[in-house]
């Protein structure tokens, strides 16, 4: 039922392996269970980096015009990628260490155990990552009162409404359900703040967003902004993106997501290219009744040495891509009523 691809069939022979291994040293050591997890452990982590190194050569890709590499799906299983399985091989080794300690503690003790080192593995990351937070809530927070514009520290109802992943169908059954590669979420929005441009409202919040298959997602997490434009009106989800550095051997490809090809062959027209080369905004979408871009390129301001004024540009910077957004808005083909829904859903913030 579990579809995979290349070497995506590896993580589950591995862990197939371990087990094997732990009823081996079970039976030859007469049932001493105890034993057996000790030894599994060791042999659980190995074979995990043996994984993940096979991982790095296999499914890692070279980005063009960069100097560096970002991981890939090409290799998966079940719609994981190889080196995602990686917390896998942690959690099966915490496992083992669960069930070698239960020798000397209650049975509860021990599964309290295992869910402590579960929670620990996200938690951690979510502390680690509070003080940027708190450095952009307080930033942000002057910069949206300066202007009278309205402003959250935090809006969690905001995770339903953005995402950062593939535009995909609802599965349909239970093979589609387990061989869908996992989603790119945009959770817990911090630093909240809308307002009014050019008679138009928008939303500006910044989030943490997983590294792209990343082996450790709780743990890998991107700092981005998301700024948004308010619609009165609700289209078809779809992400536009201009692809290429225009020269003459690589000109601009146009790469369009969307679940709707006949709302995107209304919408991507030469004039809209042109406005977003025109404005610089290479990737936008439609989602609902907003239409965003996301600032992937934040500075570094998880350090206490950040000044107020570093603090101020991040802001205009997001203000700015506002600007261009509502820019490319009003260069829009006119006749999209068609695929116009009058259900318009509520602002995030009142403008």
């Amino acid at each position: 039922m579990i579809a995979y691809s290349g070497l995506g069939c590896l993580p589950i022979a591995l862990l197939s392996a371990v087990l094997a291994v732990w009823f081996w040293i079970i039976d030859g050591s007469d049932g001493d269970w105890a034993t057996a997890c000790l030894a599994a452990i060791p042999i659980v982590l190995v074979l995990g980096l043996i994984n993940l190194l096979t991982a790095l050569s296999v499914n890692r890709a070279e980005v063009p015009g960069r100097d560096f590499a970002v991981w890939t799906s090409r290799h998966r299983s079940g719609g994981t990628p190889l080196q995602s399985y990686s917390p896998y091989f942690l959690g099966m080794a915490g496992l083992f260490l669960v069930g070698w300690t239960a020798q000397w503690v209650h049975v509860l003790v021990a599964v309290a155990e295992y869910a402590a080192l579960t929670a620990a593995y996200y938690i951690v990351p979510e502390l680690l990552r509070r003080p940027a937070k708190a450095i952009t809530v307080a930033q942000r927070r002057e910069f949206a009162q300066a202007r009278g514009w309205a402003f959250r520290d935090r809006l969690p109802a905001l995770a339903g409404r953005w995402t950062s992943g593939p535009m995909q169908r609802l599965s349909t059954n239970a093979a589609e359900l387990l061989n869908n590669p996992p989603q790119a979420k945009l959770r817990g929005h911090f630093a909240v703040m809308s307002g009014t441009h050019q008679r138009v409202t928008f939303t500006i919040a910044d989030a943490f967003e997983p590294v792209p298959f990343a082996p450790f997602r709780a743990w890998q997490q991107l700092h981005v902004t998301v700024c948004a434009v308010h619609l009165d009106i609700v289209f078809p989800s779809i992400r536009i993106a201009l692809r290429g550095t225009g020269t003459r051997r690589n000109r601009h490809t146009v790469e369009v997501d969307t679940l709707r090809p006949d709302f995107a062959e209304a919408l991507v027209t030469e004039e809209t290219t042109a406005a977003m080369l025109a404005t610089g905004v290479m990737e936008w979408s439609i989602q609902g009744r907003d239409v965003l871009v996301v600032l992937r390129n934040q500075p570094d301001d998880t350090e206490d040495g950040d000044t107020e004024d570093e603090g101020a540009d991040h802001d205009l910077d997001a203000v700015r891509a506002v600007e261009r957004l509502t820019t490319v808005i009003s260069r829009l083909p006119t006749d999209l009523g068609p695929w116009a829904d009058d259900a318009v859903p509520d602002l995030p913030l009142p403008g």
